[in-house]
């Protein structure tokens, strides 16, 4: 609950690509390092970043760390989300036999990449990302590998399983500087075999970080409800934080509980990774209350579904109605300092609350007409509960879906990565 307004990221560039939802999604960023009148329910992000193919999933990965990174230091650290696309396509060429990349992900891939192949800074690794809000590199990378695997040096299984090759073709689509290049190669050796979680690989006198040595802070939640801020490690937050899915079973109140657990989170500023279904169609752009909003009320108006897709974003705020003190409105920050702010909060997590909706930050852009944002937060969106419960009808596959074709439903709200003891 805030009132401060992201800062935007400096646009170098008015191409407008397509968006293309992966199997989980994207997250959303704005500085906000100063004036912040309170660490319990703001939590702390990075510049708002536009993803150009389906890796929302790496740009939430990336949302995550650079904020805990943030409550750590004070200082923002921009993540190459690129750099993680790289070896995420470097794994998947070598471990599959496709001819085409499948640029969808998870949260638990995500950890992979970064235990064993660390993390760069955008400006050390595709030094444009830094100066925009969106990687041309990344799509124009994409479509030269699916080249190259359907037709070109990599479309057999013997060359997929050369990893020397699969590099070289992997540097000269992305482009890589040969400083890059000889850094990559100092720390994963000519053919990648070295990896920083199980063969011993150095990153000393390179921009690579290994997890181990990126500072975060993030909050602990102890059986008796007790926290503790814990200054670590990026490899501890990977091990310790856990996937939490909505439930499916139980009814209202175990999905009470469940918000709860969430809201918790967020008033002790934590980052909380969200995993939920996209339909274009239910996202408001002109009703002034619901502008910025998937809601069902939208959804409804617009008579079918629309495009569609897995997505993963970063929470930021929520809005909850509370039988004993009203409203505890998204975008006002609350000082738990005060008695009768504190009395709001508590009552907010109280199972007769009703969340209205949860904001999250996302991974489509600041300033794009097409996705509107919440009033005031250029590049966040509020997600409401009608619409995150479902269940609604979902065939993203479908170019073109309706009522009638489109078979399947999904209750858009998957799962939620928490803190530990959240």
């Amino acid at each position: 609950m805030r009132t401060l307004l992201p800062t935007l990221r400096t646009v170098a560039t008015s191409l407008v690509l397509a968006l293309t939802v992966g199997l989980a999604g994207c997250g959303d960023s704005s500085t906000d390092t100063a004036a912040q009148s309170s660490d319990i329910t703001d939590v702390k992000h990075t510049d708002v970043e536009r993803q150009s193919i389906g890796n929302c999933w790496l740009y939430a990965e990336a949302s995550w760390v650079e904020s805990m990174n943030l409550s750590a230091t004070g200082k923002p650290f921009d993540l190459s989300q690129s750099y993680w696309t790289y070896w995420h396509w470097f794994d998947q060429i070598t471990n599959e036999a496709g001819q085409e990349i499948q640029t969808g992900g998870s949260f638990g891939v995500a950890r992979d990449i970064v235990t064993s192949r660390g993390l760069m800074a955008e400006a050390d690794f595709v030094a444009e990302d830094a100066t925009a809000e969106m990687s041309t590199r990344q799509s124009a990378a994409l479509a030269k590998m699916n080249e190259e695997l359907k037709t070109g040096r990599l479309s057999t299984y013997d060359a997929k399983n050369d990893l020397a090759l699969v590099r070289q073709v992997l540097d000269e689509a992305w482009q890589l500087k040969d400083a890059v290049r000889d850094q990559l190669t100092k720390v994963f050796g000519e053919d990648y075999s070295r990896t920083l979680s199980s063969k011993g690989a150095s990153t000393e006198g390179t921009a690579v970080v290994a997890a181990r040595d990126f500072v975060v802070r993030y909050t602990e939640r102890s059986a008796s409800g007790d926290t503790a801020v814990r200054d670590t490690t990026l490899d501890k937050a990977l091990s310790t934080w856990r996937a939490a899915s909505y439930p499916t079973w139980g009814g209202e109140s175990a999905r009470r509980d469940f918000q709860i657990r969430v809201q918790r989170a967020l008033h002790d500023a934590q980052p909380v990774v969200i995993t939920w279904d996209v339909d274009f169609n239910a996202m408001e752009g002109w009703d002034p209350e619901l502008k910025g909003s998937f809601n069902l009320t939208t959804l409804k108006k617009a008579g079918k579904p629309g495009h569609q897709g897995g997505h993963m974003t970063v929470l930021e705020d929520y809005e909850a109605v509370t039988q004993e003190l009203g409203t505890l409105e998204a975008g006002v920050t609350l000082d738990p300092a005060k008695a009768e702010d504190k009395a709001r909060l508590d009552a907010a997590l109280l199972p007769s609350t009703a969340v209205k909706f949860f904001r999250i930050k996302n991974s489509w852009g600041a300033l794009r007409d097409d996705r509107s944002s919440a009033p005031g937060f250029p590049g966040y969106h509020d997600l409401y509960m009608d619409y995150l419960n479902g269940p609604i009808a979902f065939c993203p596959d479908a170019k073109s879906p309706t009522n009638e074709t489109c078979t399947g439903t999904t209750v858009p709200l998957d799962s939620v990565v928490l803190p530990p003891g959240y």
